[in-house]
């Protein structure tokens, strides 16, 4: 006999089965490290941020279906509706280009580079699988990731030095996120997790204070996630993204020490 199949996905997974949860994170992450910094950033590049992630994120899991990697609800429900799936990739990349055009040349500039970062990242995992090495994958996603975040400060903020390290930190929680995803879907685990969660948490002591208090709540959610709800896989995929809103108080209470 066959294994049976998984139960129907809860109303409560639908945001993340449609992919609308990593776009929230990029928004939030994308303006409070542009505020902390004294970047103003237009609300077109926010707008761009949040269609380029969601049609990015809408295209991987169409393509990790495809490839037969159906594990993971996210991968399922792509292949039960490939053409809404497309139709939303379609509509992602639509509102990008549109929101792209009213950005100023710098951010243009910038994005491409980011963009073909992007383009090199769904060759090597969907196309190349065997140059990415174990692990890489997650790794990729949270460079492109912070990459994207930061095009402001790329193209209108003060000296790397002074943000390159929460970027890097960020980055660091993204990939974090990733390699925890996978061990609760049971596809892969990496020795490495402890260590690179120990050093997150350790990084984000070094940076400003409210992005070192950001990056230290997102680290310890995280970990929070993974030992309360790691056997419960689609409660600990929801609450990992929603673990990363940590600057979203923040930002509503206008803190910029």
């Amino acid at each position: 006999m066959g294994q049976p199949a998984p139960a129907s996905p809860p109303w409560w997974l639908v945001p993340n089965l449609l992919a609308l949860d990593a776009p929230a994170v990029a928004v939030v992450w994308q303006r409070f490290l542009a505020a902390r910094f004294g970047t103003p950033v237009p609300w077109s590049a926010t707008v761009a941020l949040a269609a380029v992630v969601w049609c990015v994120y809408l295209a991987d899991r169409c393509l990790d279906a495809r490839r037969g990697d159906l594990d993971a609800d996210r991968h399922r429900i792509a292949v039960r509706f490939p053409r809404a799936f497309a139709g939303l990739a379609a509509a992602g990349l639509f509102i990008a280009v549109a929101a792209v055009a009213q950005l100023p040349a710098s951010y243009f500039v910038v994005g491409l580079w980011v963009g073909a970062g992007v383009v090199a990242y769904l060759t090597v995992v969907h196309l190349a699988r065997g140059a990415a090495g174990r692990g890489a994958k997650e790794l990729l996603v949270g460079a492109a990731f912070a990459a994207g975040v930061t095009v402001p400060l790329l193209a209108a903020g003060p000296r790397p030095a002074e943000w390159g390290p929460s970027a890097v930190v960020f980055g660091g929680l993204c990939w974090l996120n990733c390699r925890l995803i996978e061990r609760w879907e049971g596809r892969r685990a990496w020795p490495g997790d402890t260590a690179l969660a120990a050093a997150v948490m350790t990084s984000a002591a070094t940076l400003p204070p409210m992005v070192g208090l950001a990056a230290a709540g997102a680290g310890a959610g995280l970990l929070a996630v993974h030992v309360t709800c790691r056997r419960r896989p689609r409660a600990a995929r929801v609450l990992a993204d929603v673990v990363l809103l940590t600057p979203l108080p923040l930002l509503a209470v206008g803190w910029r020490a």
